[in-house]
């Protein structure tokens, strides 16, 4: 799940969380300009690729940026 309210969405459960960037904007930032914006939503869809091939054993956060390729933050008991 990419969530910008990632906080909730950890509570409530879900395995794997991507940590978005805005309510509004959840794979992007439109104020970046429409190149940065582009890489930024890459960055965050890749991180959920990759979030969705890493084995898990409860709710976790995956902050696409964080450095390292699997940006694994946390995980929540």
């Amino acid at each position: 799940m990419i969530s910008a309210i990632y906080q909730f969405a950890l509570t409530t459960g879900a395995n794997r969380v991507v940590r978005g960037a805005r309510i509004e904007h959840v794979c992007g930032d439109p104020s970046l300009g429409p190149e940065k914006d582009y890489g930024y939503g890459m960055r965050i869809v890749t991180t959920a690729l990759d979030a969705i091939a890493t084995p898990v054993t409860g709710p976790t956060l995956f902050d696409p940026l964080a450095s390292g390729s699997a940006a694994e933050v946390s995980s929540v008991s």
